[in-house]
């Protein structure tokens, strides 16, 4: 719960950063996503074992994959309107399944107290 509570934080800052586009510019949008798959993939590697469901954190971590390559697409092609979607959909599921996790780690953690 421990690492929970340091790299889960990070991740949902790194991700309101990425949803900030518009502010950031493309340059550190690309930057702030790298950062965030470096960050993803210690979380993982250090909270693996911890997983309470295990389906759940998959398919976490699978939507900030989907909104990576998408943004990578939508980066080097113009006016797709479906791929937009789908990468500001897939970092919506993203953010939104990451604190559902954080939240039954949570509830999970005072049921042991």
């Amino acid at each position: 719960m421990k690492k929970d509570l340091i790299f889960a934080p990070i991740m949902i800052i790194i991700a309101a950063m990425l949803f900030l586009f518009d502010v950031t510019g493309k340059p550190a949008h690309i930057a702030i996503a790298i950062v965030g798959v470096l960050v993803l993939a210690v979380y993982t590697s250090a909270t693996k074992k911890e997983w309470k469901i295990p389906a759940l954190e998959i398919v976490t971590r699978l939507f900030y994959g989907l909104a990576l390559i998408s943004g990578i697409v939508v980066a080097n092609v113009d006016n797709i309107v479906a791929l937009n979607i789908a990468h500001k959909v897939s970092a919506a599921l993203f953010v939104g399944l990451l604190v559902v996790l954080l939240v039954l780690k949570f509830i999970d953690e005072k049921k042991k107290k």
